[in-house]
């Protein structure tokens, strides 16, 4: 757990080790999920749900006594060159490829659905396999597949060839090894694990590094593709169902105000719920809840790094909603990632 904490601080300037631990946890506030974006952790969010207040302290205890991560100010620590040397290279590989935020609720579950439905694709009449899941959890989806779609081996197999070679080799061979049929039989996890892979936390790191590129891919194949439809209730599981009807009220065109006098909710939750929404989704309109005004005035600041600012420290200068401040931060960091100049 060390080792994965300090990989974490190698990944950014400084981080506020109060916020991480919250981050680490899963708090999904607007306030936590913005710091996490920011400092691109948000792929993290959730990832050890397990994880004690007093563990997590020990911790930073340990890498602060070992100089590998130094106090700078209010309750924040950045990595020391002894950390840096620490860092293993294949490790921050493999935790570049997960993405909790999006996967990590329903990530297994969807892997032993797939796997499953592999299976039963695969049954062959005259040696009849035993079922690998009884639970109606994962046998539901798969009937329901098979009454409303014609599933045709070939299709299949032409689907997961599709998505596998998206995937870095060893990830996908990783995965493909704990799949089965009637001639093959699925070997476990850790049984393929890489040595260094093998404790924890990284076993379940290695895991969803080759699993979450793989449901992504899935995601953006289409609705169209019996993966998709197979996996698309599962994938549901891993956003917020109060915020996903929020989203879909004002897609209709309600208010932000209709929203919260319909649902009878604060204007604070459902700030939240459009910020929480503008993180999952790449194509979010900004322009829908940020004014022109406030669009024009905050692109007239003379900074590059807006999503460091304080709402406060803005306000004072030109009043606006926080909600279109976050928003804008969002849109400013998107747009960095993605290369865009405007």
């Amino acid at each position: 757990m060390n080792q994965f904490i300090l990989a974490l601080f190698s990944m950014t300037d400084k981080l506020k080790t109060s916020t991480l631990f919250h981050l680490l946890k899963g708090k999904r506030t607007s306030a936590i999920m913005s710091y996490a974006y920011f400092n691109d952790l948000l792929p993290y969010l959730g990832s050890q749900p397990e994880l004690s207040q007093s563990q997590f302290d020990q911790i930073i205890a340990q890498l602060e006594k070992e100089q590998l991560i130094a106090f700078v100010t209010k309750g924040e620590y950045a990595i020391t060159s002894q950390g840096q040397a620490k860092i293993d290279v294949e490790q921050i590989r493999h935790l570049q490829q997960v993405d909790y935020f999006n996967f990590g609720r329903s990530d297994s579950n969807c892997f032993r659905l797939l796997s499953y439905f592999v299976q039963q694709v695969a049954q062959s009449q005259i040696k009849p396999l035993r079922p690998l899941e009884t639970s109606p959890l994962y046998t539901r989806p798969v009937e329901q597949l098979f009454k409303q779609r014609i599933v045709d081996k070939t299709i299949v197999y032409q689907e997961l060839t599709a998505l596998f070679q998206k995937l870095d080799q060893k990830d996908g061979d990783f995965l493909a090894q704990q799949l089965s049929g009637p001639n093959i039989s699925p070997q476990i996890a850790y049984q393929l694990l890489p040595e260094k892979f093998q404790k924890q936390p990284w076993n379940f790191f290695y895991q969803a590094s080759c699993l979450h590129p793989l449901l992504n891919e899935i995601k953006k194949a289409g609705v169209n593709t019996l993966c998709y439809q197979l996996l698309k209730g599962i994938l549901r599981q891993n956003y917020n169902n109060s915020m996903l009807f929020t989203r879909k009220l004002l897609l209709e065109g309600q208010s932000v105000s209709m929203v919260v006098a319909s649902r009878r909710l604060k204007l604070g939750t459902i700030s939240d719920h459009i910020i929480e929404w503008a993180l999952f989704d790449q194509t979010f309109p900004f322009e829908k809840f940020i004014s022109s005004n406030t669009m024009a005035y905050l692109a007239s600041l003379d900074t590059t790094n807006i999503y460091t600012l304080r709402y406060r420290d803005i306000y004072e200068q030109f009043p606006l909603e926080f909600v279109e401040f976050r928003l804008y931060q969002i849109k400013k960091k998107r747009e960095a990632v993605n290369g865009i100049r405007r």
